[in-house]
């Protein structure tokens, strides 16, 4: 059974013949989470097909035998855990080192002799003919019977009943979820938010059900079966749990991202985004397709003779719905602005405002910026080095601080920089990022918060990103969604319609700009954000009309925080380079 692919992958098809040349030119590291493993680790080992590994890495749990002194005897490479960290802490440790070391392919394989290490070359043969991601050994898919192979009964049947129920929820049609035998391409675990998975042994479903719903392509093979005395296990009270928690975390992704992932924005990268209403055509430059036609789809609604002040270009700015023409590109949909001020007059405008009143909510926007820094958290990188663009005062950099980054940011406005700066102290500069050169040390993560739907040249700016991460960087993207349930419902009132905004991204036109710069999107999600009731009043009176009358005296007497992410206009997108 394998699960259909959502996008190109690092490793291309291949054909039986360049196999061998593959096996010398990927490098194969094979982790083992060991836990009171000294008794079967030698004997694992020498099962061990060593003409296809190169490495063998032993993360030893805090084991009160001799696991440690065996595998140090062996020659192999140990980590060893102070503290038992349980046996998804374990994993979380083994790719990381495994990653650290350069691996193209991770294999995880249990030093308890319980999977045979002879099939190695079963879950690696569909990852180097390039036709999966990951793959896991089933003991049900027909090379041996598991309960002759000494699988206890309760084991089997909670196995049975526990995967198809998980089979039911994801779309899915494997023999067995439960394989503790494993193997990922590099890009797969990059791909996965795996260190913000569960300590405990649900830390398996939780991977696989993200691996399935978000694109990539999972593979089962056949795996014989093999139980003895040694075999690790665990009590019937955590097997309960284990198996609640892993058909919850089915449950969870079915809900969000649905069977298959069929529900994910991700799923809608290279489509065609949905055709707004035109009411004219125009002649503009699109930064994907060239010059060509546009489709006027939302008249401007601001005077082309009025000066145009800084303060309209700040965050906190009330001018909600005041646009320039907003056209849609005819070849690849892309919503734009068509201003009638240059580039230079913009970049004038930014350099010269001053957004007093940014701070008020400053509750509610580090609320959104610790979330954001728990999320970069959760994925691997090399180290925690990041580099911010339009970073206003520095309040995120402040917050990627605290979540244990050195940050440093790029600022056009001169009195953000100085007041960032004052305030908390962070590394920032003032400048755009037209104007920043490539480093010679490449950044680990690079963030655009609400800036990307600014700037003249999105895709530029997306290339200056890639120039500035490392191999296993992250790009980090906030931007408004223009398909949003809110957008839709509003039409041409939409309050996110302002000036200062050039480009309206759908999943389908980000995606594919994010494309089209190298990028390969891992992670979307509609950002959870908090403002008090005055302030949404405040920014929103225009477009909320009596509505805003109606809600005043509960501002002025209670001013409740309202949640204001559920209308899904703001989106965060993690993203990693693609390879070349």
């Amino acid at each position: 059974m394998t699960t259909e692919p959502a996008r190109p992958r690092l490793l291309a098809r291949t054909s039986p013949t360049t196999l061998p040349s593959l096996q010398r030119t990927l490098r194969v590291v094979v982790t083992m989470p060991a836990f009171h493993a000294a008794r079967t680790l030698e004997k694992t080992l020498a099962d061990l097909p060593s003409e296809l590994v190169q490495q063998v890495i032993v993360v030893d749990d805090a084991s009160t035998d001799d696991t440690v002194e065996v595998a140090r005897r062996l020659g192999l490479a140990v980590v060893t855990h102070e503290t038992n960290r349980g046996y998804g802490g374990n994993q979380k440790t083994c790719y990381r080192t495994a990653l650290d070391e350069g691996a193209d392919v991770v294999v995880m394989i249990h030093p308890d002799y319980q999977y045979d290490p002879k099939a190695v070359p079963l879950l690696l043969g569909p990852i180097l003919s390039g036709d999966a991601d990951m793959t896991f050994g089933s003991r049900f898919a027909g090379m041996s019977d598991p309960r002759s192979g000494g699988m206890p009964w309760f084991r089997y049947y909670g196995n049975r009943i526990t995967t198809s129920l998980q089979n039911a929820l994801l779309g899915t049609r494997f023999t067995e979820l439960h394989s503790g035998m494993r193997a990922y391409t590099r890009d797969c675990l990059l791909s996965l938010p795996f260190l913000g998975y569960s300590d405990d042994f649900d830390f398996d479903a939780q991977l696989i059900c993200d691996a399935i719903s978000n694109g990539q392509r999972v593979v089962e093979v056949p795996i014989p079966t093999s139980y003895t005395n040694e075999s690790s296990s665990i009590a019937i009270g955590a097997s309960m749990r284990y198996v609640a928690r892993s058909v919850g975390a089915a449950a969870r992704v079915s809900v969000k991202r649905g069977r298959l992932g069929g529900r994910s924005p991700l799923a809608r990268a290279g489509k065609t985004p949905r055709r707004l209403r035109a009411r004219g055509p125009l002649e503009a430059d699109c930064p994907t397709c060239g010059p060509v036609r546009h489709a006027l789809v939302y008249p401007s609604t601001v005077d082309p003779n009025e000066t145009v002040v800084p303060d309209e270009f700040t965050c906190t700015s009330d001018r909600v719905n005041h646009h320039d023409d907003i056209a849609q590109c005819t070849s690849c949909g892309i919503l734009r602005a068509l201003p009638n001020l240059t580039g230079d007059d913009i970049a004038e405008l930014y350099e010269g405002t001053e957004d007093v009143v940014y701070l008020e909510q400053e509750d509610g926007r580090r609320e959104l910026f610790e979330w954001v820094v728990a999320k970069m958290n959760d994925y691997h990188r090399g180290d925690k080095r990041l580099i911010e663009f339009g970073s206003h005062i520095g309040l995120f950099l402040d917050s990627a601080r605290r979540g244990g980054w050195t940050a440093r940011g790029v600022e056009p406005s001169a009195w953000s920089v100085s007041e960032g700066r004052a305030r908390f102290g962070v590394d920032l500069c003032q400048g755009t990022i037209e104007s920043v050169e490539t480093p010679s040390e490449p950044y680990d993560a690079v963030v655009m918060m609400d800036m990307l739907e600014h700037v003249i040249d999105p895709l530029s700016a997306l290339a200056t990103a890639k120039r500035c991460l490392a191999r296993d960087g992250m790009l980090v993207v906030s931007t408004i969604n223009v398909d949003s349930v809110h957008a839709r419902l509003r039409k041409d009132r939409w309050p996110w319609f302002i000036r200062p905004h050039l480009w309206y991204y759908t999943p389908e036109t980000l995606l594919a700009h994010l494309d089209v710069a190298g990028f390969e999107a891992v992670e979307w999600a509609s950002v959870p954000r908090w403002f008090n009731l005055s302030y949404v009043l405040e920014r929103g009176r225009d477009v909320l009309g009596p509505i805003a009358k109606l809600l005043e005296p509960l501002a002025a007497r209670v001013d409740p925080r309202i949640p204001t992410g559920w209308l899904g206009d703001i989106v965060v997108v993690i993203a990693r380079p693609k390879e070349g």
